[in-house]
């Protein structure tokens, strides 16, 4: 049953992954973080390969030059492997456009999947006429919600679909052992209240509103995830820990061993990676309130707006209804499967079937 089980792969039928296997896909991304595009790549029959080059040696190279280098591998990549077809994550759009160059010389399908930054974040903004020339040239575009499509369908792209966030699965074994920073391990331990913002300290996270909410919780502890500006050391409440970048094995760790997850964006029009990951492992959690994430998870999540004294009220709403939310997302995740298995073989459809 465990061989059987293996080969249904993130939900997707059986019968969906032996068709997708008969075509030979590529699935390249540039990006440090490569979780979420990797179900993806499973769901498709697609291998995943990780391009990104960010020192040479020790010296921090700038974007021009690492996007340079990465083309020129991704290039050599897809020489040497020559794929059928080839799935992209946007942004950066450079590297779609490399993937559209290979393609159109080697007679291969491009299909683009474009994450909301690609639509929404002022750098990429500047190159919507290259990203508008790569999607009309693809197979196959998709995007992670409703509001992207509607971009996609103004530009004329026909072949365009939401494919929304796989649900992953964690072993609780993994996630029970020691974390490898013995402070953290050890003030979690402590905590009577352990609450966890996912947190980058990119320009979407509101770490300001849970830093001002900390200070009107003394009996929770708070972790922040994600590498801090120096000068903000400085002024942390006491109940407090800036826990730097975490490796992803050891961020789920902490997130299991808190009691509370906060996942926050100040960007509109997102769904958030995050979310999936928190309900994976039914945890109760606030987010932002906004159009997006009200429509995607009105179920399960608690939400509040950029207010420290309304995230507080939450806060302790989450805590007060813990069980009714942990059985809420139980039924959500357990729907969300069919929503899966259909969105991933309609996508495998139009790949294998496009010429």
């Amino acid at each position: 049953m465990k061989k059987e089980s293996n080969k249904i792969s993130n939900g997707v039928n059986e019968k969906s992954n032996k068709i997708s296997n008969m075509v030979k896909k590529i699935f390249i991304i540039w990006g440090r973080e490569a979780e979420l595009s990797r179900y993806l790549a499973e769901g498709l029959g697609a291998e995943l390969k990780q391009v990104y080059i960010k020192k040479w040696g020790k010296v921090k190279l700038p974007a021009l030059i690492r996007y340079g280098l990465q083309g020129f591998k991704t290039l050599f990549i897809l020489a040497a492997q020559k794929p059928e077809t080839v799935i992209v994550q946007n942004p950066p759009i450079f590297a779609a456009l490399v993937c559209y160059f290979y393609c159109t010389i080697a007679g291969a399908k491009l299909a683009i999947d474009s994450h909301t930054a690609a639509f929404l974040d002022r750098k990429w903004i500047f190159f919507h006429w290259l990203f508008k020339f790569a999607a009309k040239r693809a197979v196959l575009n998709t995007c992670h919600n409703f509001k992207n499509l509607a971009v996609l369908k103004k530009w004329g792209i026909k072949e365009a679909m939401v494919i929304q966030f796989y649900n992953p699965v964690y072993k609780e074994e993994e996630l029970r052992q020691e974390m490898k920073d013995k402070e953290i391990s050890e003030l979690v331990k402590k905590s009577r209240l352990p609450i966890m913002m996912v947190n980058r300290f990119a320009g979407d996270d509101d770490w300001p509103t849970v830093l001002a909410a900390a200070a009107l919780l003394p009996e929770a502890n708070f972790f922040i995830t994600g590498n801090p500006p120096s000068s903000l050391k400085e002024k942390l409440p006491a109940n407090v820990c800036l826990t730097g970048y975490l490796p992803h094995g050891e961020f789920m760790k902490l997130m299991w061993r808190c009691r509370l997850i906060l996942a926050f964006t100040l960007r509109p029009d997102t769904v958030l990676w995050s979310v999936r990951e928190i309900m994976a492992l039914a945890k109760p959690f606030i987010t932002t309130d906004s159009e997006i994430l009200r429509h995607y998870f009105g179920e399960v999540a608690l939400f509040t707006k950029s207010d420290p004294g309304q995230l507080k009220e939450r806060i302790l709403s989450a805590l007060k209804e813990e069980g009714r939310i942990k059985e809420k997302i139980k039924i959500f995740l357990e729907k969300d499967k069919e929503r899966w298995k259909k969105e991933i073989s309609l996508a495998n459809k139009i790949l294998n079937n496009k010429k």
